[in-house]
Formats: C-alpha cells, structure tokens, sequence
C-alpha cells in the first residue's frame, strides 16, 4: 500500500534532492516526490508581495509502496545529500500537510486573510491558520506572518503561517516569486 514518507536531506538543496530521487530511483518504485512550499508575505515599497519558499526545510515528501527498496537505491547512487532514511508520515502528521498542501501535497501552504477588532484580536481567518488560532504565539502584522505551535513530527513545534489583513484590499498577489 501507498504511503507518505519524509526524507531528510541538506537544508537549502530540496529540490536537488528530489530531482535526484526522480532520476536515481527506478521508474515505478515511487509514485510522486514532493518538496513542500508555502506562500510567505512581505511588504516592499508599500505593497504586499508574495515569495513561495520550503515549507519544511532539509526534508522532501515520497509517496512509496516501497520504502525498503527506496531507501536502498538511494543509498546506492551515493549522491543523496544526506543519510537516506525513509520515514513513514504518521497519520495526524499527514492529516495537516493535506489541509495546507492539498490532498497530493502539491499546493503551497496558502495565506490567511484575517479581520482584526479595535485591539487587533483576531475576529475572523480565512484560511489555513483559522483552525490553529488558538496555538498562536506571535503575530506580527507589520511583516504579515503568524507563528503557531503544531504538534507535527512527534514534536511541538513551530510553523510560520503568512496573513495578510482585510484592509490590505482585495487578494492578488503583485508578484510571486518562487525561492530555492
């Protein structure tokens, strides 16, 4: 049976790692090989731009009904950069990658666009952190971003969401630009 896996690779070289999965592993050993992104927020010049980063750095995400044999080839081919070994996602690990990565992890984590009261109090998210709201230990509105404890992993741990405001207008992006 078809599962998620998490493999660990150098921080900043996901995407080498990945195509290296692609072109190392026999056709048909793995059905799809991820690099999680999301969608980070920032202002520039008075507008919002919108930077697709890794979502999870040092990792990428396999979908394997053989994870034994995966894990052998890559650490045959020598090239993979770092120590392959091929984890099982736990199911509640992968319950929240696809609410923010879509059911194939193919989408970037999404932003959230949050109506604030008076005192700033979140009053509404639309979004992906609106089920994590209550998790919150910093929000900074200025650089639009709101950090969350997640259980993920087997860990608690912290998870960068990107917000944008109700009165920074309509949703549209200036500029996406994709990092890494």
């Amino acid at each position: 049976m078809e599962q998620w896996y998490v493999l660990k690779t150098v921080p900043g070289r996901e995407q080498k790692a990945a195509e290296l999965v692609q072109r190392a592993v026999t056709p048909g050993l793995f059905k799809e090989c991820r690099v999680l992104r999301k969608v980070k927020v920032f202002r520039s010049g008075g507008a919002l731009r919108f930077l697709e980063d890794v979502l999870f750095p040092g990792y990428i995400f396999v979908r394997t009904a053989c994870p034994g044999a995966l894990e052998k080839e890559l650490k045959r081919s020598g090239d993979f950069p770092q120590f392959p070994s091929v984890t099982p996602v736990e199911p509640a690990d992968l319950a929240f990658l696809k609410h923010v990565c879509g059911r194939d992890l193919n989408q970037p984590m999404g932003v959230t666009r949050l109506t604030l009261d008076g005192d700033s109090r979140i009053v509404r998210a639309d979004g992906v952190l609106n089920g994590y709201l209550n998790r919150i230990i910093k929000l900074n509105l200025h650089k639009r971003f709101a950090l969350a404890q997640v259980e993920l992993f087997g860990r608690i741990q912290p998870v960068l969401f990107g917000v944008t405001l109700e009165q920074d207008g309509r949703f549209c992006p200036v500029r996406t630009v994709r990092a890494g």
